[in-house]
């Protein structure tokens, strides 16, 4: 093996042992949500948090591609390279086609979003887990019903008014129309996107053209290990 392909062999090793370390950092972030640790509750308060869950499939997903591209660098495995290139190829490929789609389809999307968070909302009555959600995507987004907290009537749930402590929350104190966030979470959801979006996108296109150098470093390496397991069969 040539020095550079001994050198392209290390790249991949020592970049895919940092990405699977952060991946398990991640899935450590989201395993500490899940388990309600409360040094965790307190950094991310007042923050917009994503869903436990997804921090942990994220996480493991880098890992497992990582693995496979650390493993299969350092053992020289001509199947595990290969195995990592394909799974990069995979991502870029999705990558490209969701950053193309929220450029093209911006508008669509962000009507879709709208959708989703009014119908959301209609289903509160009918639906606890659609209660639960709603109460949740108001109090991390600071946000009250669909277009505003007229939308409630004279009732308003505690999640309406961001500016209650904790300790008002448990002593009952109530949210009032005066005290509740004046945006509604359609429009909120609907501001986030146009501003996001693109910057979104634009980071995608970043990452996977990072991703096509990982993964004809892969292509290159899987090639150098067949022509000398050939060599050498």
């Amino acid at each position: 093996m040539g020095c550079g392909t001994s050198f392209v062999k290390y790249v991949l090793f020592f970049f895919n042992l940092v990405v699977a370390l952060f991946g398990l950092a991640v899935i450590g972030i989201g395993v500490a949500v899940l388990l309600n640790w409360a040094v965790i509750k307190e950094e991310l308060q007042g923050h917009l948090t994503v869903a436990p869950w997804v921090f942990i499939v994220i996480g493991a997903i880098m890992f497992i591609i990582a693995f496979f591209g650390c493993c299969g660098a350092i053992r020289e495995s001509h199947c595990m390279v290969v195995t990592y290139a394909i799974f990069l190829l995979v991502i870029i490929i999705v990558q490209v086609v969701l950053a193309v789609l929220m450029f093209t389809y911006a508008e669509n999307i962000k009507e879709a979003l709208v959708k989703s968070v009014n119908s959301l909302f209609d289903k509160r009555a009918v639906d606890p887990a659609a209660d639960t959600l709603f109460n949740n995507l108001q109090e991390q987004l600071n946000c009250c019903g669909k277009n505003s907290a007229s939308d409630y009537g004279v009732f308003l749930p505690k999640s309406c008014c961001s500016q209650l402590s904790t300790v008002g929350k448990v002593l009952g104190d109530t949210c009032t129309l005066a005290d509740a966030n004046r945006i509604g979470c359609a429009t909120r959801v609907a501001d986030l996107y146009q501003t996001w979006n693109k910057t979104i996108a634009g980071v995608a296109i970043g990452v996977a053209c990072v991703e096509v150098v990982g993964a004809l470093f892969a292509l290159c390496l899987a090639n150098s290990i067949r022509n000398m397991d050939r060599r050498y069969a």
